[in-house]
């Protein structure tokens, strides 16, 4: 049975690698670059969550993320 559910395990994570849009490498890099920028706005409290979803031809890309504080700073004119 420990065989059977490996393999289930093995085959299932090959299925879902397939159905990604984007590789796992790709997005860790997306979300370090997007948190080093947002780390000049917002204190972060931990690296943001992404989502990438193909929808009806467009990319679905939301970014959620948890900040202990917003860091003031002047605008430039």
């Amino acid at each position: 049975m420990r065989v059977i559910k490996d393999t289930y395990a093995r085959v299932n994570g090959v299925i879902q690698a397939d159905k990604a849009v984007i590789s796992d490498g790709c997005k860790a890099l997306v979300i370090k670059d997007v948190a080093t920028k947002l780390d000049e706005y917002f204190e972060l409290k931990n690296l943001p969550e992404m989502t990438v979803v193909y929808e009806k031809g467009i990319y679905r890309v939301k970014l959620e993320f948890d900040a202990e504080r917003v860091k003031k700073f002047n605008v430039l004119r």
